[in-house]
């Protein structure tokens, strides 16, 4: 059974937390380092992926300043996503070939792993063909966008437990013009702690990905 460590990065700026990621995955592919999840939440920040079309971003630089909400570019895929306090950021760092994973495969157990926590928590989740992320009906609870690198993954999932949902409306979230975002808070659950979902996630992806958590 493989292994893989938890580094918790708490509440962060997002170009701090990269950094740190892109230090985990650097040792990790030198076989320095164990696999790794990265647990962070992030102080307001519109993240620009690799697929993302400048219209997508709705408010001017000046609106974004007003409402403390930085821009960062990131090498992930996909478009424009928000991150802010209340929303958990989980980066799996670790080699797909020793998971026996496609890159697919992948993005579907993370996924499954959120489908999982939600319905402990009467929260009944699917998802969309056409689209990457975990869905309440219409509305996205959790987005996934992901770097593959030498064969180790980067970034990863971030799930809105009880995030200011208003930010969202300064994006198109994930280029995704017909749908919406919803949290958990929005959808009832209250009084929710971040560090229950992060062992809520640590307990799911051990059994979705057949792996020991070292905590």
């Amino acid at each position: 059974m493989n292994s893989i460590q938890v580094v918790d990065l708490a509440l962060t700026d997002y170009a701090s937390a990269y950094a740190i990621q892109l230090s985990i995955h650097q040792a990790c592919y030198r076989r320095e380092n164990a696999d790794t999840i990265v647990f962070q939440e992030n102080y307001p920040v519109i993240t620009v992926g690799r697929g993302s079309i400048d219209e997508h971003l709705l408010a001017s630089p000046h609106q974004l300043a007003s409402a403390g909400i930085a821009v960062q570019p990131v090498d992930r895929g996909g478009d424009m996503s928000y991150h802010g306090p209340g929303q958990l950021v989980v980066s799996p760092i670790l080699h797909l070939r020793d998971f026996n994973l496609t890159v697919h495969q992948y993005v579907r157990n993370l996924e499954e792993v959120v489908i999982r926590i939600m319905e402990t928590y009467g929260i009944h989740c699917h998802r969309i063909d056409e689209y990457s992320g975990v869905w309440v009906g219409d509305e996205k609870i959790a987005a996934t966008g992901i770097a593959v690198e030498h064969g180790i993954t980067r970034h990863g999932i971030s799930i809105n437990v009880n995030p200011d949902l208003s930010h969202f409306s300064y994006i198109v979230p994930c280029g995704i013009k017909e749908k919406g975002v919803t949290s958990m808070r929005k959808l009832g659950v209250e009084a929710i702690d971040l560090n229950r979902i992060k062992q809520d996630f640590i307990r799911e992806f051990s059994q979705v990905f057949s792996t020991e958590i070292i905590q």
